[in-house]
């Protein structure tokens, strides 16, 4: 269920970016001509291709225990071709000037537009990005701006009054927890230079954070990871839902989340309980194997939140320090370990030798937690990462 009464003053703010954005509804438009719109999807973020948090399912529809990265293609093909049946969507504006001399702008004109990864008969002739419906044609004489974004469907969530200069969705991680994925392009189709028949190029970025969780011994002991949850500890500072504004007049890239539902002291958030994560030590062998959190594995409840092999989607917002990692263990029975989570969440040595520190969680990057338990206490250790990157590239020892 989405949280919709939440949101009274963000959503206002909100529609009054918006004002200065035309809306005329229906006004007519020119007629659309011959020139097909094809795309190309770029990879999201770098080079590589391994774009997506998500598991991949094997043939029975399981998912893979050793993978946690699918590609954006693999995600857009059919389930007939053996993908997992996902689509992008696209938002159109079309500003053009009509025979009176007055500027129109009609929004969303690809309402619906689904694209997907798959071969098509008279297709894209460029790449295997095809429209799973009907093709669209260039209205020529006028200015496209497009907003794509993945999965299709969080197109249910874009708020009322968004346009494709502020593109606003809603997106509640304690409902949904799938990869947000925005791109931006515009063309001007009475530019001379402009080729139509060029594809429209989308490259992807990461909307939301990925945090995980990582529980180990320190000294020679073998238990489970049996429950684990976040927690507000002192006010309602960390958020599980909120808006986002994609763009706005002065950046077109531009990403920034309003806060939305903040729970209160007593939620468990993200609360996932498991049959038990192994996690042993034995310092003599110079071994330790760790336990991850939200594993889908023996996962009893919460398997929204395990159903990405460890990692949870997160709201880019600012770190407060009155966070909690919440956990419990097999041979602890009821007794709650709560690990405090430090405001920092980066720090970055620059070339002169200075540190800097930063308290967001920003779209794009994954943090990794590694709570230490010791005979006496538990010691966290924070490791951070671009989300195309494999290996944390820093990492914090509090």
């Amino acid at each position: 269920m989405i949280r919709t009464f939440k949101y009274l003053i963000p959503i206002l703010s909100v529609a009054v970016w918006s004002c200065s954005t035309p809306d005329t509804g229906g006004a007519s438009m020119p007629e659309a001509g011959t020139v097909p719109i094809s795309w190309k999807v770029e990879s999201v973020d770098s080079p590589s291709s391994r774009s997506l948090v998500g598991p991949e399912f094997d043939d029975e529809g399981n998912p893979y225990t050793d993978r946690d990265w699918i590609t954006l293609e693999q995600a857009c093909t059919p389930t007939g071709n053996g993908g997992e049946g996902q689509a992008i969507g696209i938002w159109a504006d079309y500003t053009y000037t009509d025979s009176q001399g007055n500027q129109k702008t009609n929004r969303n004109i690809f309402a619906g537009t689904r694209l997907i990864y798959a071969e098509k008969a008279n297709g894209n002739p460029w790449s295997k990005w095809n429209y799973e419906g009907n093709d669209l044609y260039w209205f020529k004489g006028g200015q496209y701006k497009f907003r794509a974004y993945y999965p299709a469907q969080i197109g249910d969530n874009v708020i009322s009054s968004a346009t494709a200069s502020t593109f606003v969705i809603e997106y509640p991680t304690h409902d949904m927890q799938e990869d947000l994925l925005l791109a931006y392009n515009h063309v001007n189709t009475t530019d001379p230079q402009v080729d139509l028949n060029q594809p429209v190029a989308l490259r992807f970025s990461h909307g939301l954070a990925a945090v995980r969780f990582l529980v180990k011994a320190t000294y020679s002991n073998t238990d489970y990871l049996t429950s684990c949850w976040l927690q507000n500890a002192a006010s309602r500072d960390f958020a599980t839902s909120g808006i986002l504004a994609y763009g706005s007049e002065t950046d077109a890239e531009s990403i920034s989340w309003i806060n939305g539902y903040n729970p209160p002291v007593t939620e468990r958030i993200y609360y996932w309980k498991n049959s038990g994560v192994e996690f042993s030590a034995d310092p003599a062998a110079g071994t330790s194997t760790p336990a991850m959190a939200y594993t889908r594995t023996g996962t009893s409840e919460g398997e929204l939140f395990a159903q990405n092999n460890g990692w949870v989607l997160i709201l880019p917002q600012q770190s407060s320090g009155n966070l909690q990692f919440c956990f419990t263990t097999r041979s602890g029975e009821e007794a709650v370990y709560r690990v405090s989570i430090p405001k920092v969440t980066e720090r970055i040595k620059a070339s002169d030798g200075s540190v800097a520190e930063s308290t967001e969680y920003l779209p794009g990057k994954r943090y990794t937690y590694t709570i230490s338990i010791t005979e006496t206490n538990l010691i966290l250790d924070l490791t951070v990462a671009d989300w195309n990157e494999r290996e944390s590239s820093h990492s914090i020892v509090f």
